[in-house]
């Protein structure tokens, strides 16, 4: 029960991909998807300037080549001429032009636009004091496409691989429903939309009108939201699923004893944090959020879930490009000495130990949320003696308090970064950005962030996000619990799921590891 059917229709068999999803996108309007749900299905229906390879590097989409300046400020890009949308229309530079106008249009509620802000004007169009028309992107013809940057940005090209880069088609796409409402859906991806419920699975139909059509190995693809992981594994064993979203954590030791060849797991560049409110108290003292912060054992909760995450003390994922990460001093000092830190600060809080009593963490469905939240309220009364009220939602309704911060005190959240750049993580918290979840506020951060996004990759930038980032983590704005690891279940029945530290997987590369058992056919 709960469980949605993944099986293939008559005539699907061998060419439909079934792929666990992990949930149901909260949208799949290109301008107002947030979360990995629809990135997923975005990929697969819509094609940017630039797209990724099956390895996650950057390759040409819709546009069939590309230069940049050697100043790093000017990107041009030649559409290709038989770039089309699923209605027969040509893509045309023109509606590039009006996506990215769109994104930062007053009201347009895009919640990534903040991955737009290299583009010359952009903060002035954003905050209202000029028109959309003032961002620095124009079409020279229908051919061309030319975005300025006000300064360099050296994982620029890969932000054009996101949704929030994506063309619209001006009067189609003015219709929410021409995203997902199969019998008025337009994109210019290799699939197109054939069937969407909420909560259902989403089925897609390869696209006759794709460039490169004649690559694409599966007639059709199923995208299955499944939340829970265990449910996910039995309709892999099922034989419902080619590939689950993640693993579950009550399998993840046998299935690497037993299913070897099928598991899969790589580093990623995911965030698994707490975020303090620090609007209001209690956490709007620094020296409790502290106390939180160093109550909680990292290491015994990434045992605890046995996935082979990594604790994490740091904003930064390690490994990531040109970054030099900071951590705390009280990082290799023993479990005693951190819960006597963190009772040391408490006491020397304003609530002094004595007037905290209950405190609210929020956080949303899932087994490994659950777990998470359980471990949490157990360290914090064992050490610091706080009774702690579990807030379980559903994912739409959760992604909606977001915003309320007096409807939570410590809310649980992941980011997984758009790009390999420290700055797709300590951006997150710059004052008043979209996705800064505690409401961080700072100048000195602000500046410091603002020096280094002026700089080209050199010493003085990754001075600068150290710097940062330290800034932030001794103000304790929020907690890191974990870096995440990419875990899948791979069937040995395809090939082309290849890792990637962003985790991102067109179904474009994907294919039978015997593609003669397909039988390739354009729908109609």
């Amino acid at each position: 029960a709960g469980e949605p059917a993944a099986a293939p229709r008559d005539g699907e068999g061998q060419s439909t991909l079934k792929r666990g999803n992990g949930g149901d996108p909260g949208s799949l309007d290109p301008a107002l998807a947030e979360d990995l749900h629809a990135f997923n299905v975005l990929l697969d229906l819509h094609e940017g300037l630039l797209t990724v390879a099956a390895d996650g590097a950057v390759m040409p989409g819709a546009a069939a080549s590309w230069t940049v300046s050697p100043d790093g400020r000017e990107y041009r890009f030649h559409l290709r001429a038989d770039a089309r949308w699923s209605n027969g229309e040509r893509v045309t530079a023109a509606h590039f032009v009006h996506g990215f106008r769109h994104a930062v249009r007053q009201g347009s509620g895009a919640p990534n636009s903040f991955l737009l802000a290299p583009i010359a004007s952009f903060q002035p169009v954003i905050d209202g004091e000029r028109p959309p028309e003032a961002l620095g992107i124009r079409a020279e013809g229908d051919d061309e496409v030319v975005i300025e940057l006000d300064r360099p940005a050296a994982w620029f090209a890969t932000v054009l691989t996101m949704p929030i880069a994506l063309p619209r088609l001006p009067g189609v796409h003015d219709d929410a429903a021409a995203f997902s409402d199969p019998d008025r859906f337009v994109g210019n991806g290799p699939y197109r939309l054939e069937e969407r419920s909420p909560g259902g699975v989403i089925r897609l139909r390869r696209s006759a009108t794709y460039h490169a059509a004649e690559s694409v190995a599966f007639e059709s693809v199923h995208f299955v939201p499944v939340t829970d992981p265990a449910a996910e594994f039995r309709l892999y064993r099922a034989g419902e699923l080619d590939v689950t979203a993640t693993i579950a954590p009550s399998e993840f030791a046998a299935l690497q004893k037993n299913r070897m060849d099928e598991v899969q797991v790589t580093p990623g560049l995911g965030l698994y944090y707490l975020a303090f409110d620090l609007s209001e108290p209690p956490f709007n003292d620094p020296k409790l959020r502290r106390a939180f912060s160093l109550a909680i054992d990292r290491e015994r909760l990434v045992a605890m879930l046995g996935r082979g995450e990594l604790p994490a003390f740091g904003l930064v994922p390690p490994g990531v490009r040109s970054h030099d990460p900071f951590l705390p001093e009280w990082r290799d000092a023993d479990r005693a000495i951190r819960e006597q830190l963190s009772r040391e600060a408490i006491a020397a809080s304003a609530h002094r130990g004595g007037e905290v009593q209950v405190i609210r963490l929020a956080y949303d469905a899932g087994d490994v949320h659950q777990k998470v939240a359980l471990a949490l309220r157990s360290m914090w009364q064992e050490v610091l003696g706080v009774e702690v009220s579990l807030q379980q939602m559903e994912w739409k309704a959760y992604l909606d308090m977001r915003g309320d911060r007096a409807a939570w005190q410590v809310m649980r959240f992941v980011w997984v970064g758009d790009y390999d750049d420290a700055s797709s993580f300590t951006d997150l918290f710059v004052s008043g950005g979209p996705q800064n979840l505690p409401g961080y506020a700072n100048p000195r951060y602000d500046e410091l962030l603002a020096r280094a996004s002026a700089r080209g990759d050199d010493p003085e930038r990754r001075r600068l996000l150290k710097s940062a980032e330290q800034m932030l983590l001794d103000d304790h704005a929020i907690v890191p619990l974990y870096f995440m690891t990419n875990k899948h279940l791979v069937t040995g029945r395809i090939t082309g799921f290849v890792p990637n530290a962003l985790d991102r997987h067109p179904s474009r590369f994907i294919e039978p590891r015997d593609r003669a058992d397909t039988t390739v056919s354009f729908g109609s």
